[in-house]
């Protein structure tokens, strides 16, 4: 991978990070019936099966116990690479030469 930024791919992995954990709380809340009864708690809940994908979905029935939170962090590296990439791509369209 030429042009790689670790910087952009540890930032982006820690923010999706916090999201994806923030939205692990709001459906904990949920499934206990002491939250996420607004718009934005309830928006937040619904969020977390997105941030779940793709090992909690493809790997389901091993995604139990210490390989939940496992899961969620492999998830949050590869979230964070493709962010990575994304820039990367972004920068070296904005950077190429036009005839």
């Amino acid at each position: 991978m030429s042009g790689f930024n670790f910087r952009i791919f540890s930032t982006a992995s820690l923010i999706i990070a916090f999201v994806t954990f923030l939205t692990l709380w709001a459906v904990a809340a949920r499934d206990e019936g002491t939250g996420s009864e607004g718009k934005v708690g309830s928006f937040l809940a619904d969020l977390f099966y997105v941030f779940r994908f793709p090992t909690h979905t493809l790997f389901f029935d091993i995604m139990n116990g210490p390989m939940f939170l496992l899961g969620l962090f492999i998830n949050c590296v590869l979230y964070g690479l493709l962010i990575e990439r994304a820039f990367h791509l972004v920068r070296q369209w904005r950077n190429k030469p036009s005839n």
